[in-house]
């Protein structure tokens, strides 16, 4: 099950394009009093920022996240914001790294390892735990035809883990909507794609999509997903 969500409204922190940038980042914001310009985004930056969207705070900080047709932000529970990369030694640390997959109409999969796509981009990243993810396709960017989400548990020990997707068309208008769902994920395994929801435009009509499917990883390797857990919706 879903539920709706109203857009909230709530001042932009700060932001990150590369996994490297947080604690520069960071350094900026203080010296900046947490203002940022495009003057402050390093030059070998080569996705702008093009629009704003915005995730509710978590012990960490919120980054600034690209929104426009549609917006699709992923959070889960657990890890360690402090730990290194879960798949670089962060494991043993408490680091969960939970991966965000958008398919897009004409079969571009956009994720980690392939951040731009035809129309959609991954612009956050996280590797350590409690997220954000997040990938977007800008205003009027969005290709005609069903956009297919879904999650993978990529690398982590700490289980059960409760991922939070939020689904956001035609944002900053009169038109827009939201819609999350929720997946309990009981198993490491970066094979297998758990599936979240999908989103057809023009109309922007999201649906919530259920089992499972071989990640890029899983199908590059010529082996099968199976089933990674239970599969739970909460309102």
């Amino acid at each position: 099950m879903e539920h709706q969500e109203n857009p909230i409204n709530q001042p932009p922190v700060s932001t990150k394009k590369e996994r490297v940038s947080r604690r520069d980042l960071l350094k900026i914001a203080a010296a900046t009093g947490g203002v940022f310009t495009l003057g402050h985004v390093p030059s070998k930056w080569s996705t702008p920022l093009v629009e704003v969207g915005y995730l509710s705070a978590h012990a960490q900080m919120t980054p600034v996240l690209g929104t426009g047709d549609l917006q699709v932000t992923l959070t889960w529970n657990t890890g360690d914001p402090n730990a290194a990369n879960c798949s670089s030694g962060g494991r043993e640390q408490g680091a969960v790294d939970v991966d965000l997959h958008v398919t897009e109409p004409d079969g571009t999969h956009v994720y980690w390892a392939d951040e731009q796509g035809t129309t959609a981009t991954l612009d956050v990243d996280n590797e350590r735990g409690l997220g954000p993810e997040n990938i977007f396709v800008s205003s009027g960017g969005a290709a005609s035809g069903t956009y297919q989400i879904y999650i993978a548990y990529f690398c982590g020990a700490v289980l059960p883990t409760t991922a939070t997707v939020r689904v956001r068309v035609f944002a900053n208008t009169p038109q827009e909507r939201s819609m999350t769902f929720t997946r309990e994920l009981t198993a490491e395994n970066p094979d297998v794609g758990i599936n979240v929801a999908s989103v057809t435009f023009p109309g922007g009509v999201i649906q919530e999509t259920t089992g499972t499917q071989p990640t890029l990883l899983a199908a590059e390797s010529n082996s099968k997903g199976g089933e990674s857990g239970a599969l739970t919706c909460t309102v």
